[in-house]
Order: C-alpha cells, then sequence, then structure tokens
C-alpha cells in the first residue's frame, strides 16, 4: 500500500481505512464508551420484507454518523430453518479501499467536560476489532452476532482467559448469558476485513444477522456461529467463565465484563497477517515498525 508514513502523520503505528461502507448500519456503543464519537441520528427508516419468507423482518436504520458498535435491538424471531452450513453473499455491497493516513481529528482539551477529555484520549489509542457471535436458545432463537473493540486476552494459564465488555441491553450478550458459549473472530486488517465488522454494526435483526455477508460462509451446529472467508482470520470458541465472579458476567454500571476460556482455536482462512484496529473513528491496519538505532 502506498501513502505518506502513519507516525510522520501524527497516526501513531496504523494506516487509515476508508469509511464509507462501515456508515450505513445500525450503532457502535461498544465504541462510544471507548472515545469513538458521538451517539447516532436516524435519518431514514424502511420495513424489510425477508425473501425466504415474505415477512416484514424489521427496520432498516440509516445514520449519519458512523455506526456504534456493539448495540442491538432490532427485530424479533427468526423465520428460517437453521443450516449448519450456509453460503451467504451480497452482489451490492460497496467496496472499501485503502487511504493515506492523516493526522488524528481527536484534540483532548481541559475545556471539555471530563467524559469528553477520556473520549477524545482514547480515540488516539488503536483497538482490536473482532466479532462475537452467539445462539440464542429456544424457538424465538437463532445467531446473534456483534463487533466489538474491547477484546483482549486476560492470562494464559492454568487455561487461556479471554475479556471484553457490552453495553447493555445487548441481544447477542443475552445469546451469551443463555447458552454460556461464543466465538470471537479475529479479522483481517484489510478491506476484507473491514467490510465484515461494518457488517455487525448493524444490529441483530431477528434471524437474519448473518444475510448479506460477502464472500463468508457460516458453519452452525449445535455451538454458536463461526464465519469462514475472507477478511477472517481466526475464531476462537469460548465459554463463559461459570467459577469466575457474578458467574463470568460482571455488570458495571450499564456495561456487562464477559470473562470467558478458550476452549479452541479454529483456522478459517489461509491469510496471514495483522488484524484489524479501529482507532480515531476510522478502522485501520499495523502499519510501521519503531526500532532502536
Amino acid at each position: 500500500m502506498t501513502g505518506p508514513r502513519a507516525l510522520r502523520n501524527g497516526a501513531g503505528t496504523v494506516w487509515g481505512m476508508g469509511v464509507r461502507g462501515a456508515m450505513m448500519g445500525g450503532t457502535r456503543r461498544a465504541l462510544s464508551s471507548m472515545g469513538a464519537g458521538s451517539g447516532m441520528q436516524q435519518e431514514l427508516t424502511r420495513s424489510i420484507k425477508c425473501e425466504g419468507c415474505g415477512r416484514i423482518r424489521g427496520m432498516s436504520f440509516r445514520p449519519s454518523s458512523l455506526p456504534r458498535l456493539q448495540r442491538e435491538g432490532l427485530g424479533t424471531a427468526q423465520h428460517h430453518e437453521p443450516a449448519s452450513r450456509r453460503p451467504y453473499s451480497s452482489p451490492t455491497a460497496k467496496p472499501w479501499h485503502t487511504s493515506p493516513a492523516k493526522p488524528p481529528t481527536a484534540h483532548p482539551t481541559t475545556a471539555a467536560p471530563l467524559p469528553e477529555q477520556l473520549r477524545s484520549i482514547m480515540r488516539l489509542l488503536p483497538h482490536s476489532v473482532v466479532v462475537c457471535t452467539a445462539t440464542q436458545p429456544g424457538p424465538d432463537g437463532g445467531p446473534r452476532a456483534m463487533t466489538m473493540s474491547s477484546f483482549t486476552s486476560l492470562t494464559l494459564s492454568p487455561t487461556p482467559l479471554i475479556t471484553f465488555n457490552v453495553a447493555t441491553p445487548s441481544r447477542t450478550l443475552d445469546a451469551v448469558r443463555a447458552s454460556g458459549a461464543f466465538a470471537v473472530h479475529v479479522l483481517a486488517g484489510d478491506a476484507a476485513g473491514a467490510s465484515v465488522a461494518a457488517h455487525f454494526t448493524r444490529g441483530n435483526v431477528g434471524g437474519h444477522v448473518l444475510d448479506g455477508l460477502e464472500d463468508i460462509e457460516v458453519e452452525g451446529g449445535d455451538g454458536p456461529p463461526v464465519l469462514r472467508g475472507e477478511g477472517v482470520l481466526f475464531a476462537l470458541r469460548c465459554r463463559v467463565l461459570a467459577d469466575a465472579a457474578e458467574g463470568g458476567l460482571v455488570r458495571v454500571r450499564d456495561h456487562v465484563i464477559v470473562v470467558g476460556e478458550v476452549k479452541a482455536m479454529v483456522p478459517v482462512a489461509g491469510e496471514k497477517g495483522f488484524g484489524l484496529v479501529y482507532a480515531d473513528r476510522r478502522y485501520r491496519r499495523v502499519g510501521e515498525v519503531l526500532e532502536r538505532e
């Protein structure tokens, strides 16, 4: 990829990525709590009819700003019978592209309220971008998924543990709580990974959350859905750590901290490279290395 050096442009160690695709969709409450910008203003709503069953499956919202991650809540029950392995594609998806890194737009100042000061500071830090999937049990259940930027490892021994936090209410969190299992997908730091991340910022529209994925195959079965295809590097099969405090689901004000135990790592693509990150309200990929002379 060509373009000015990331550090020279004041963008840290990441390269900027185009954001047009991410501006279509639902909400991103997770990044809001990490300094990712202001709330969503709804500009357009319309009902969507399920192509498979003909029912109205929910409402489509077009925001005026980048969608907030991790907030779901649209739609009700799924209408289709579950498939253990189903390919999804969207011929009308807008392409993503890379663009040269630019100086940060966030400028922390003590003149702003303290929450806004922290928000601006957090915008300057890259955060990993992953997709969490789970299955809500029951007749009105089905797949749930969300993009999140709070994922990190917690410890490696005696068993590997990971953690992330979710703003409530959240349909995906409800599925994690009810099933006790989930999968975390590490996304590729490229246009394909950004496309997958943007897809799951739109919210859980009933059982149609997996519809419209570009070149992605979904493996279901008894556990949480596993995404396979372009833009996904690895998947981690996890279970909520039941013997942790509060059963591995710790409420802190309007968020819940999830502690999970990694049960298996699933290679889902032949791609190699760094994962997708998010900073200053843009998806980015890791750039240059700082070394001693």
